[in-house]
């Protein structure tokens, strides 16, 4: 019998996907990874492993072909020999499951420890870059020698797959490594025709994420709804109620802390427009789920490979505010469902699970292959 090839996912707080746990706060690399995994698992040659955190659950639990390995906790603030603990347990997990290829995502220091064990076993690795701050060298210089280590350890990685060509060429320039562009994948489903009202943003509390835009736009058109989920990890509480309790004189800004992935989408379906008020980001899952809503996106300052322009999907305003506000009046005064259409059938020719699962299947069979 053919020996099948052992795949192992490493993205701790996946595990929301899996569980459905509320409490666990994730991002869109998360659900990524547990997407392209979910999506694999169908192949017969792989065995899939994934690498979870620890949030009281079995040490091994079975999600129809993964194979769900419980690792370590993730504190906000962690001492220095906490974070040598979950460096042995990780490489020791590693040595023990045996995989022969890990994929791993965002910057952070576990890349030097798959690194060693793939150096030491003489296994693969791909890293799958989330974020412009993971290759435009801003996590590397935010993080003295954790940031020297990762950088070491992604220059070895054994391939790197990117959201866009745009993030290809900062790889390349700033690393030396040509990569591969797997675009973002999302299961895409019709909904039935709902009624649309309002203006929508969603995203984890972060600065960089711009919170406070979206205040000021729902100031300037009072006579709109907005909605905005704004969840948080527990090292920015403080930071986020100073957003909650602004919203609170807001009246036409409907302000929600968190909805679980399986119940969002809802949002996305009867919202009007889907805006981004990000400095930077990798391609936002919020994109991909205004597309399966048919929802108009306008970003400030997101717009992976100018899509939006290219496929005609809404607005891209170039940083600028003014831009930004005239273009939201533009969709309110003139409703346009051909702009939906254009998203839902970008997402359908460019982000295909099956498609792009091909695709990651090719990249692990080459590598393996390689030796």
């Amino acid at each position: 019998m053919k020996k099948k090839i052992k795949i192992c996912f490493f993205s701790p707080s996946s595990y929301h996907f899996f569980s459905k746990k509320k409490e666990i706060i994730h991002g869109g690399a998360e659900l990524q990874m547990y997407l392209l995994a979910k999506q694999i698992s169908k192949i017969n040659d792989f065995e899939i492993l994934f690498f979870n955190g620890d949030y009281n659950q079995a040490k091994i639990e079975f999600f129809d072909k993964i194979k769900s390995i419980k690792t370590f906790s993730l504190p906000q603030k962690e001492s220095f020999f906490s974070k040598i603990f979950k460096a042995i347990k990780l490489f020791n997990l590693l040595k023990k499951h045996k995989p022969d290829v890990t994929i791993s995502t965002t910057a952070n220091s576990t890349l030097y420890i798959i690194y060693l064990y793939t150096k030491i076993f003489n296994k693969k690795n791909i890293f799958r870059s989330a974020h412009l701050f993971d290759i435009d060298n801003t996590w590397v210089k935010n993080n003295g020698l954790v940031g020297k280590l990762y950088k070491f350890a992604l220059k070895k990685s054994h391939q790197i797959v990117t959201q866009s060509a745009e993030h290809k060429a900062i790889i390349s320039s700033n690393f030396n490594k040509q990569s591969i562009i797997l675009k973002n994948v999302f299961e895409i489903k019709k909904f039935d025709t709902v009624s649309k009202k309002g203006i929508l943003w969603v995203g984890r509390f972060q600065k960089w994420k711009n919170p406070d835009m979206f205040l000021e736009l729902s100031s300037l058109f009072p006579e709109t709804q907005f909605t905005m989920i704004c969840p948080y990890e527990k090292g920015d509480f403080l930071e986020w109620e100073k957003l909650r309790k602004k919203t609170e004189i807001i009246n036409n800004l409907t302000f929600i802390k968190k909805v679980p992935f399986h119940e969002i989408q809802v949002y996305f379906n009867k919202s009007e427009i889907f805006v981004n008020t990000s400095t930077a980001e990798g391609f936002p899952n919020t994109f991909l789920q205004a597309a399966v809503g048919k929802t108009p996106i306008v970003s400030i300052n997101v717009n992976p490979d100018n899509f939006i322009k290219n496929y005609n999907c809404g607005f891209y305003c170039n940083n600028n505010f003014e831009l930004m506000k005239k273009n939201i009046e533009t969709l309110i005064n003139n409703k346009n469902n051909k702009l939906g259409e254009n998203c839902f059938n970008y997402l359908k020719e460019n982000h295909d699970i099956e498609k792009t699962g091909n695709q990651l299947e090719q990249i692990i069979k080459l590598l393996v292959v390689r030796g």
